[in-house]
């Protein structure tokens, strides 16, 4: 049993970790998710409240994960485990039934799964988290209240600066169709085309008509306008305004999903990098028109730059790089090394979060340990070391409990149930109440 609650404990842990960590990485895309929950539980009125919603989610997950793994204030956060998963399964549910999205979103755009294998990874979640829940009392205690409290908070603070930093520029790590080197054309060929279907309106005595192609009517009726529908779709790459893929050479494209949210600053800087692509021969192109979810595939930051060589993406910047960025620098660059210095950027990031997670969690349960072995010496100290004469030594009666607060003895006023035993040592001697 101890070996299952052990792997109860780790399974859980993880999965929680990466469900957060994948999501803070990229909270405007956490945020187009949050939109498509709150739209469904007609909730739209939060739709503004979307990312930080998104954000605050990810980092009790994250946090919850964190706990469980290392056992901090065991108690409570296997409890918020179980409250999490029960909550979580409950909605899971509903979308495998009714299907009002397809993808749940529940590890960002890094991995997708279907509705009910999301249901079904959330119901293994849920046994793991009663399993911790029914023996959560047999954990230990690693740490004094609150030096646990103490790391919960720093944790919190960690999970927020991720989600900051990718809210001020854009994520170190891209999980999008768009991501940098990706060849659109050769993604483009192996997707599902569109298909187009036109309906012709014509008109006769007052009264409209639609007809097909295949179907038209007689030279007694008049035309009035056609209407042109797609079906079918253009696969991960959505349709902006011309195919990505067509543009030959360099390009780039500065999409803002937001225009209303674009500083002046901001739109005055993406006018001058316009103005410099237009005298190197440089095609620059302002996309504030298409669908905002396109644009914030193409780019997360709101007036963000991303750069195509024949198709390829090799590059993206944030608003935030327009003061400083330098065009010539950039197309001075090979398109092939700045693609390759980008992945080697992501890996050695991505390998930098999970080393850094790593060594904070053994760090934290060893410095609990020496504060727990340096507590116990201060103890024997104060009582008499071992050279002290033994006709000196004191009788000491040490307690050690679990959790144990004054408000859980009798002696104290606690009226649910007796600890007599105590009480007669209380009573025998001295209660600090005042400290």
């Amino acid at each position: 049993m101890k070996f299952l609650r052990w792997l109860c404990r780790i399974a859980f842990a993880l999965t929680f970790i990466l469900s957060g960590i994948l999501k803070l990485i990229d909270p405007v895309g956490t945020g187009l998710i949050v939109k498509e929950y709150l739209a469904f539980m007609h909730l739209g009125f939060l739709s503004g409240a979307a990312v930080g919603l998104g954000i605050a989610l990810s980092t009790i997950e994250f946090v919850v994960g964190i706990c469980v793994f290392i056992g901090l204030k065991s108690r409570i956060f296997a409890t918020a485990a179980l409250a999490l998963s029960g909550f979580f399964t409950l909605i899971t549910l509903y979308l495998a039934l009714f299907n009002p999205i397809s993808d749940c979103g529940c590890f960002g755009e890094a991995i997708h799964l279907t509705n009910w294998q999301t249901f079904w990874k959330d119901v293994a979640l849920l046994l793991m988290a009663l399993v911790m829940f029914f023996y959560r009392k047999k954990s230990e205690k690693i740490a004094a209240t609150p030096v646990q409290w103490t790391f919960v908070g720093a944790f919190t603070a960690l999970a927020l600066s991720i989600a900051l930093q990718s809210l001020i520029g854009i994520p170190q790590v891209d999980f999008t169709a768009y991501n940098v080197g990706t060849n659109l054309s050769e993604e483009a060929s192996g997707s599902e085309q569109p298909v187009f279907e036109t309906t012709f309106i014509y008109e006769k005595d007052g009264e409209s008509r639609e007809f097909s192609l295949e179907n038209l009517p007689d030279s007694s009726w008049t035309f009035v306008e056609s209407i042109t529908n797609r079906s079918g779709s253009f696969g991960k790459y959505a349709q902006i305004d011309f195919n990505l893929e067509q543009q030959e050479g360099p390009y780039f494209v500065v999409s803002v999903y937001n225009p209303s949210g674009l500083k002046p600053v901001v739109r005055e800087r993406i006018e001058s990098l316009r103005q410099k692509a237009s005298l190197a021969g440089v095609r620059l192109d302002v996309l504030d028109e298409a669908d905002p979810k396109t644009l914030m595939t193409l780019n997360r930051s709101n007036g963000g730059i991303t750069y195509f060589y024949d198709g390829t993406v090799v590059g993206k910047w944030g608003a935030n790089h327009l003061k400083d960025f330098d065009l010539e620098k950039v197309l001075s660059q090979d398109p092939d090394i700045m693609i390759l210095e980008h992945r080697i950027h992501q890996q050695l990031y991505i390998s930098i979060i999970i080393i850094s997670i790593l060594f904070v969690i053994f760090a934290i349960r060893k410095i609990c340990r020496i504060l727990i072995a340096g507590g116990a010496a201060a103890v024997v100290a104060a009582c008499g070391g071992p050279d002290t004469d033994a006709s000196q030594k004191p009788n000491i009666v040490f307690i050690l409990a679990d959790d144990l607060g004054w408000g859980d003895l009798s002696c104290y006023g606690q009226s649910h149930f007796s600890t007599p035993n105590i009480d007669n040592l209380a009573g025998e001697g001295i209660r600090l109440t005042q400290c």
